[in-house]
């Protein structure tokens, strides 16, 4: 066929996780880059067996995100025009504080009274602990340590312990 997508009425979201990832070639270009802007500017690639049919790709969108501490931080302007560029940053202290102590606090609320009083200490030394991590360079993913990603997760992580 010519014409490729999901099933009939249902519309296919493609994440694309580490969009600034790919290889910069000796050009200034990334191959990958290229073919997804040719896919959602044109919805269509060419077949490489046979150059002179076109396959039309419908009922796509794609969502993706950029690793912000690897990569290239420039995205390619004709693809980064397709999107709406949203910026997050890491939360403060006060903030994860001021998430995760209600949560424990309605977890507890049928705990004694000597259980109840942990609960800003746990919450505290859980984000310090957080906070402390991300001021240390040791910590820092490198080329022999890029298993060390500390972010929300890990905390998240903590007090789903806590919870269960």
């Amino acid at each position: 066929g010519r014409t490729f997508g999901p099933p009939r009425n249902i519309k296919l979201l493609y994440f694309v996780d580490d969009l600034n990832m790919p290889y910069v070639d000796e050009y200034d270009t990334q191959a990958p880059i290229m073919l997804l802007t040719q896919i959602i500017s044109y919805g269509m690639v060419y077949d490489r067996e046979h150059l002179e049919e076109r396959k039309e790709v419908v009922d796509i969108q794609f969502a993706c995100c950029m690793n912000p501490k690897a990569g290239s931080f420039m995205v390619n302007a004709r693809l980064q025009r397709h999107f709406t560029v949203v910026t997050t940053y890491t939360p403060s202290g006060d903030m994860i504080k001021g998430i995760y102590m209600p949560i424990l606090s309605e977890h507890m609320r049928s705990f004694d009274m000597y259980t109840l009083r942990l609960q800003e200490p746990v919450v505290s030394a859980t984000v310090d602990l957080l906070m402390g991590i991300f001021q240390q360079v040791v910590f820092l993913p490198s080329a022999t340590k890029f298993h060390y990603q500390f972010n929300l997760k890990d905390i998240a992580n903590v007090f789903q312990g806590l919870l269960n």
